[in-house]
């Protein structure tokens, strides 16, 4: 639970294989909380949870100054080289509410490659899942 003079950010990354999640839930962080590297295949298997240092002078709330602190939730991909479509969902289920039961989810951030059409019936997919 956060202090009365902090607000939390809960934010899940989510996408396909290579989109750069984790590297995306890094630069978020300012840190290398995430395991990150070029692979043919899936590199995240599990989902972790990377916190951000207490951030001050960014908010102010009724006069009054508010720090901030980001929490991101890196996933596996979707689709998953190693892992079925519902072994992913139950995972990332199952860390949602581990995390985030209390407080919830506030934001969803769906890595996509600007370097790789996104092929019409892909975001379909895609965004079912995450519904």
């Amino acid at each position: 639970m956060a202090d009365s003079d902090e607000m939390t950010i809960n934010l899940v990354v989510l996408g396909r294989t290579q989109t750069g999640k984790s590297a995306a839930g890094n630069s978020l962080l300012g840190s290398s909380d995430f395991e990150s590297h070029h692979s043919p295949s899936s590199v995240t298997t599990c989902c972790s949870l990377g916190r951000s240092c207490r951030i001050s002078g960014i908010i102010r709330r009724n006069g009054c100054e508010l720090a901030l602190r980001v929490r991101v939730l890196d996933t596996p991909s979707y689709p998953h080289s190693g892992l079925s479509k519902e072994q992913v969902r139950d995972t990332v289920k199952s860390a949602l509410a581990h995390h985030f039961g209390e407080e919830g989810l506030h934001l969803a951030l769906l890595v996509l490659r600007a370097d790789l059409p996104l092929y019409p019936d892909e975001s379909d997919h895609v965004i079912q899942f995450i519904q």
